[in-house]
C-alpha cells in the first residue's frame, strides 16, 4: 500500500450514526450556548456590580478568548470523530496543546502588550476554560458511547 493510500485511509470517514450523532451534537451546541449565556450574562452583572472597568475588561476579554478556541475545538473534534482512533486521539492532544499555547500567547498579549489587569485577565480565562472543558468532555463521552467505544 502506498502512503498516499495509508493517508487516504486514515482521513476517510467512518460510518456514523448520524441521527444519534446529531443528537451530540445539539447537546453540545444547546449547552455551549447556556453556559455561554450564563458566563456573560452572570459575570456582566456581577462585575458591574462588584468590579472595576479594568477588571471587566480583562475578565471580559479572557472569557471572550476561552469561548472563541472552544468553538474551534468543537469544530475540530466533530470532524475528527468519525476518524480511526489513531487520528482522533492525535487532533484531540494537539488540539489541547495548540489551545494551551494560543492562550498563553494571548495572555502575554493581553498582560504585556494592552496591559490589562491579570487578576481579570486570568479570573476570566480560568474560570471559562474550565467551565467549557466540562461541556467539552461529556460531548466527547456521549459522542464514543453513541460510537460503541
Amino acid at each position: 500500500m502506498s502512503a498516499l493510500q495509508q493517508v487516504f485511509e486514515l482521513v476517510r470517514p467512518e460510518k456514523s450514526q448520524p441521527v444519534i450523532s446529531r443528537e451530540a451534537t445539539r447537546y453540545f451546541l444547546v449547552w455551549f450556548t447556556a453556559l455561554t449565556a450564563v458566563l456573560y450574562g452572570g459575570g456582566v452583572v456581577a462585575m458591574n456590580l462588584f468590579a472595576d472597568p479594568a477588571f471587566r475588561n480583562a475578565a471580559l476579554t479572557g472569557m471572550a478568548l476561552c469561548t472563541i478556541t472552544s468553538f474551534i475545538s468543537f469544530l475540530l473534534i466533530e470532524w475528527a470523530i468519525d476518524k480511526p482512533n489513531e487520528v482522533f486521539l492525535g487532533i484531540a492532544f494537539g488540539s489541547i496543546f495548540v489551545r494551551l499555547f494560543t492562550l498563553c500567547i494571548a495572555f502575554a498579549v493581553g498582560q504585556f502588550l494592552l496591559k490589562l489587569s491579570v487578576f481579570g485577565l486570568v479570573t476570566g480565562m480560568f474560570a471559562s476554560y474550565f467551565a467549557y472543558l466540562t461541556v467539552e468532555i461529556a460531548y466527547i463521552h456521549k459522542k464514543q458511547l453513541i460510537r460503541g467505544q
